[in-house]
């Protein structure tokens, strides 16, 4: 096993190493492989989670910087995403919105209202993240 100690220049070292630079490690091997893996791994109740997973190599600072996560899609922000992730205990609202009675079939208005809720974690992105990985 090689090792490569973080020292001034260490960038170049692991290109070295690696024969490619952080951009390509992120994009080619572990954001695929993280992303993969947190695909595998989330919990599914109408595949929205899901369809929002996706990675992204941020170069906005000086390294480039791996996302893996749940990212908007054309609804907007997937809210819920945090509290799959890490659960949640606490007052939520509930918009208004229709339902169908499951027993009668017929069509229902719910009215706006706010609930206690206690959603236990389930763990999709921090599992991915720890895996040991080859690259």
């Amino acid at each position: 096993m090689t090792r490569i100690e973080m020292a001034t220049g260490w960038t170049h070292k692991l290109d070295a190493e690696l024969g490619h630079g952080l951009d390509e490690l992120f994009e080619d091997n572990l954001g695929p492989a993280i992303l993969g893996d947190a695909r595998h791994l989330v919990p599914i109740d109408t595949g929205r989670l899901l369809g929002s997973l996706d990675k992204q190599v941020d170069h906005s600072e000086r390294l480039p910087v791996l996302q893996v996560g749940s990212f908007p899609d054309g609804d907007g922000e997937v809210p819920y995403a945090a509290a799959v992730e890490l659960g949640f205990n606490g007052e939520e609202s509930v918009r208004a919105h229709g339902r169908r009675d499951p027993r009668t079939g017929k069509e229902q208005n719910v009215r706006a209202f706010t609930r206690h809720a206690h959603t236990p974690e389930q763990p999709y992105l921090r599992p991915a993240l720890y895996q040991e990985r080859d690259i």
